[in-house]
């Protein structure tokens, strides 16, 4: 859709980042407090930091703005993507040795690293 301009809106818009992140972060959060299990937050997260394109590059200058801006909130989110969802494997693989050579887990290792991240989030609107 055209912006008013007759240019594509800013990709991400502002409000609309503020809103992924903010339920990202929740999904974050419930799969760490136990409301969520891991195999559903991989579902609901869908690899957030890459399916957002929040490496910038589906986004034109005013989108890279806004990333630049965010990027403190971004940043957790990179580390879910680049340190827990890339090293991921099934828990059936997790045990054998090759997969754990290469770095590689599963869901409870998974989970344990993700509550690392979530400590480090901003406090939600309690």
């Amino acid at each position: 859709a055209l912006g008013l301009s007759g240019h594509m809106p800013a990709y991400p818009s502002e409000p609309e980042l503020i809103s992924a992140l903010d339920r990202s972060d929740e999904l974050v959060r419930l799969c760490t407090s136990g409301q969520l299990s891991f195999s559903d937050f991989c579902g609901s997260y869908d690899n957030f930091y890459w399916s957002h394109a929040l490496d910038g590059h589906e986004s034109d200058q005013a989108g890279l703005t806004v990333l630049a801006k965010y990027a403190a909130r971004i940043a957790p989110h990179q580390t879910v993507a680049e340190t827990i969802l890339a090293k991921l494997c099934s828990d059936a693989d997790a045990v054998k040795e090759p997969y754990r050579l290469a770095g590689r887990f599963g869901s409870i290792e998974a989970a344990a690293r993700l509550k690392i991240v979530a400590a480090g989030l901003p406090r939600g609107e309690a």
